[in-house]
C-alpha cells in the first residue's frame, strides 16, 4: 500500500517536473531569440534606417543648395552648403560606414558602398561648383557660369539616381525588420502553446495525484488531525481502534491509546490542582515518563506549598511590622487589588469597593496635583512612580504619611494598562524628618538674622560714633562762640539720631527675645476695622478708601499684638506710598489656600493701587532692616523688617506682587 502510494506520487511529480523543465527550456530559447532580435533592432536596424533617411534628406538638400549657388547666390545658402558637405555629410557618412560593418546582410553593405561612392562624386562636383563661383565677380564671367551650370546638371542627375538607391536600401531594411518581427511573433505564439500544454499537463496529473492522495491519505489524516486539534484546545474525545494495518492505521490506534492515557492523567492532575496531594495514580509502565513527571510534580508541589504557606506567614508578619503593603491597579477597569497590610493602612475591609475613585479619596486634596504630575511623568518617561504624600484612612483614622512606589505595564501600542507597587506608612519617620527640617530651618534663619542684626548694629553705631567724634574735634577747634553753638546743635542732632537708632534696635531685640508668643482666637475682620480706625487721620488726609472684604465670622488663631502690628504696617504703607494723581484704594481679602483641605492655610491678601515696587531691583532687600525705596523723609526701613519677622514667627510667609505705577499686593499666609 505504502509502496504503491509512493510510486504513483513519484511518477506524477516526475512528469510534472519534466513538463516544467521542457516548457522552461523552450521559454528560455524564445526569450533568447527575442532578446537578440530586439538587440539587432535597437543597435543595428533602427539606427541604420534613421541615418540612411537622414543621408537621403541631406543629399536632396545639397542638390537644392547647389542649384541655388549657381543661379541665386546668397550668403546664407552658401554658408549652409559648406556646413552640409564639410560637417553634416562627413559625420553622417562616418556613422553609416561603422554601422554597415555590423550589418548581417553583405548585400546591404555592398549596396551602401555603392551609394557612398556616388555621394562622394556628388560632393566633389559640388565643391567644383563652389570653387568656380567662389567670388561675386565670378558670376560676371559667362564661361564660368556655364561650366558651373553644366556641373550642377550632373549633380542633379547623380542625386536623383542615388536617391533611388537610398530608397531601395530603406525598403530592404524595412522588409527585413518586418520579417524579423514576424519570426519573433511566431516564436511567441509557439511559446504560448507550449506553456498552455505544460499547464494542462501539470493540472491533469496533479488532479489524478490529489484524488488518490485524498482518498487514501488526506481523509484519514484529517480525521486524526481533527481529533488532535480538539485535544490541543483541551477537549478530550474518545476514538475507537480500527483494523487498518498500514502506517495510518497504526497512527490512529496510537492516538486512541494516547487519549486513554491523557484522560487518566488529566483526572490525576485535576486532583493535584485542587490540592489533593494524596490521590491514587497508577503508571502505565516503567516508561510512562508523563506519569512519572506527574508524580514528581505532586511531590514538589506538596513540598513547595508547605514552604509557601510558611513564607506567606513570615511575609505578612514582616509587612505588618514594617507597615508596608502592595497593590495592583488595572487602569482599563479602574479597579485595584491590595494586600492585607495595605488594607490596614487605608483602613478598609472586604466590603470596601476597590476602585480608582475610592483610592483618590484617601489622598489629601493638597497632594492631588503632586500625585497626578508624578504619574504623568512616570508614564511619559517610562520610569518608576515614586511619591510621598498624606492620606486619610477610610474609617476616620489619623492622617498618615505614605511612600508609594510603582511600575507601569504597557501594551503593544505603548499605552499604560496597569500598575504594580508598594505603599509604606512612614508617618513616624516623616514627622521626625519634618521636625528636624523645621529645626534646621529655624536655626539657619536665626543665624542669618543674628548675622544681619550684628552687622546692622555695628554699622549704625559706628556711623553715629564717627559722626560724634568728628563734631567733637570740630568743636575743640572752633574759634568763635557762633561756631561752637552750631557744632553743639549738630551734636544734639547726632545724639538724637543715635538715641532713635538704639530705641529701634531695642525694639528688634525685644521682639527677637519674645520666645513664648501667646496665640488666641482673633476675629480678623474686627482687627482690620480696628487698624482702619487708628489710621483714620492718614486715610482722611489722602482721601483713601479701604475695602474690608473679610467675612465677619472668620476666626484665626494668632498673636493679637503681632496681628495688629502686621495690619498697621501694611495698611499704613499702602496709604503712605499712594500715587498723588489718583485716589488711594486698598482691598483686604482672606481665603483658604486649598479650599477642599481641612487643615489648609489662610491667605490674607492686601492690595493697593499705589506707587508700586521695582521687584527686579529691590526684591532681595525688600524686607531688610533700614531698606527704603521711595525716598520718603519719614521712612525708617524698620516696618517691613519687623513685620516679616512676626509673620515667620507665627510659621507663616509673605509673597509680594508689584508693578511700578500700578500698585502692590502682599499675601500673608496664616497657619
Amino acid at each position: 500500500m505504502t509502496k504503491g502510494i509512493s510510486r504513483k506520487l513519484i511518477i506524477t511529480y516526475f512528469i510534472i517536473i519534466v513538463a516544467t523543465v521542457l516548457s522552461g527550456g523552450f521559454c528560455l530559447y524564445v526569450l533568447g531569440v527575442n532578446l537578440r532580435a530586439n538587440a539587432r533592432m535597437r543597435d543595428e536596424t533602427l539606427p541604420s534606417m534613421e541615418h540612411i533617411k537622414e543621408m537621403r534628406t541631406l543629399m536632396l538638400e545639397v542638390k537644392k543648395l547647389s542649384n541655388t549657388w549657381v543661379y541665386i547666390a546668397n550668403n546664407k545658402d552658401q554658408e549652409r552648403l559648406r556646413t552640409a558637405i564639410n560637417t553634416d555629410y562627413t559625420q553622417l557618412d562616418s556613422q553609416l560606414q561603422q554601422q554597415a560593418l555590423r550589418w548581417t546582410s553583405k548585400q546591404d553593405a555592398k549596396q551602401y558602398t555603392q551609394i557612398a561612392n556616388e555621394n562622394n562624386r556628388i560632393i566633389d562636383s559640388v565643391k567644383k561648383v563652389m570653387a568656380l563661383l567662389s567670388a561675386p565677380e565670378s558670376y560676371a564671367d559667362d564661361s564660368l557660369v556655364d561650366r558651373a551650370a553644366e556641373l550642377n546638371t550632373g549633380i542633379g542627375k547623380l542625386v536623383n539616381a542615388n536617391d533611388k538607391l537610398l530608397t531601395r536600401l530603406i525598403e530592404t531594411k524595412e522588409q527585413r525588420l518586418a520579417e524579423e518581427q514576424q519570426i519573433v511573433r511566431s516564436l511567441l505564439d509557439s511559446l504560448y502553446l507550449v506553456v498552455l500544454f505544460s499547464i494542462l499537463t501539470v493540472i491533469l496529473f496533479s488532479y489524478i495525484s490529489l484524488r488518490f492522495a485524498k482518498k487514501n491519505i488526506v481523509d484519514p489524516l484529517r480525521t486524526l488531525n481533527n481529533t488532535i486539534l480538539k485535544i490541543a484546545v483541551g477537549e478530550v474525545v474518545t476514538i475507537n481502534e480500527i483494523s487498518r494495518a498500514d502506517e495510518i492505521g497504526q497512527m490512529h490506534n496510537a492516538v486512541s491509546k494516547m487519549i486513554g492515557g491523557i484522560t487518566e492523567k488529566m483526572n490525576f492532575a485535576e486532583q493535584i490542582g485542587k490540592g489533593n496531594y494524596d490521590a491514587d495514580f497508577r503508571l502505565l509502565s516503567e516508561n510512562d515518563k508523563l506519569g512519572i513527571a506527574l508524580l514528581t510534580m505532586r511531590s514538589d508541589l506538596k513540598r513547595s506549598n508547605e514552604i509557601l504557606i510558611e513564607q506567606d506567614r513570615r511575609l505578612l508578619d514582616a509587612q505588618k511590622l514594617a507597615r508596608i503593603g502592595n497593590y495592583f491597579y488595572n487602569i482599563d477597569t479602574g479597579e485595584f487589588q491590595s494586600s492585607t497590610t495595605l488594607d490596614d493602612i487605608l483602613g478598609i475591609d472586604k466590603s470596601y469597593p476597590k476602585t480608582n475613585v475610592k483610592w483618590q479619596d484617601h489622598i489629601l486634596p493638597e497632594f492631588h496635583n503632586l500625585v497626578a504630575e508624578k504619574a504623568t511623568t512616570a508614564i511619559k518617561e517610562r520610569s518608576k512612580f515614586s511619591a510621598s504624600y498624606r492620606i486619610k484612612p477610610y474609617k476616620g483614622g489619623k492622617e498618615c504619611w505614605v511612600n508609594t512606589i510603582g511600575e507601569y505595564n504597557y501594551n503593544e501600542h505603548g499605552r499604560a494598562i496597569s500598575m504594580f507597587g508598594t505603599m509604606q506608612d512612614v508617618t513616624e519617620s516623616k514627622m521626625l524628618e519634618i521636625e528636624l527640617n523645621n529645626s534646621y530651618k529655624i536655626a539657619r534663619e536665626q543665624n542669618n538674622r543674628l548675622l544681619n542684626f550684628s552687622y546692622i548694629v555695628s554699622h549704625n553705631l559706628r556711623m553715629h560714633t564717627v559722626n560724634i567724634q568728628g563734631l567733637l574735634t570740630l568743636l575743640d577747634d572752633a574759634e568763635t562762640e557762633e561756631e561752637k553753638t552750631e557744632f553743639m546743635n549738630f551734636l544734639r542732632v547726632s545724639s538724637n539720631q543715635l538715641d532713635e537708632t538704639l530705641h529701634q534696635l531695642n525694639e528688634v531685640v525685644a521682639m527677637k527675645n519674645s520666645l513664648n508668643v501667646s496665640i488666641t482666637p482673633i476675629a480678623l475682620r474686627k482687627s482690620i476695622d480696628h487698624a482702619i480706625d487708628l489710621l483714620k487721620t492718614n486715610i482722611d488726609d489722602k482721601n483713601a478708601v479701604i475695602h474690608n472684604n473679610v467675612p465677619a465670622d472668620l476666626i484665626v488663631n494668632y498673636n493679637a499684638g503681632y496681628m495688629d502690628s502686621i495690619l498697621l504696617n501694611f495698611l499704613s504703607n499702602a496709604i503712605k506710598y499712594s500715587r498723588p494723581d489718583r485716589q488711594p484704594i486698598v482691598k483686604v481679602n482672606c481665603f483658604k489656600e486649598h479650599p477642599d483641605a481641612e487643615n489648609s492655610k489662610w491667605i490674607l491678601k492686601i492690595s493697593d493701587n499705589g506707587l508700586g515696587i521695582d521687584l527686579e531691583k529691590n526684591a532681595e532687600k525688600l524686607f531688610g532692616m533700614y531698606k527704603t525705596f521711595h525716598g520718603n523723609k519719614d521712612a525708617k526701613g524698620i516696618g517691613l523688617f519687623m513685620t516679616k519677622y512676626q509673620v515667620e514667627a507665627m510659621d507663616g510667609s509673605i509673597e509680594v506682587e508689584s508693578k511700578v505705577g500700578e500698585g502692590t499686593t502682599f499675601k500673608i499666609s496664616i497657619k
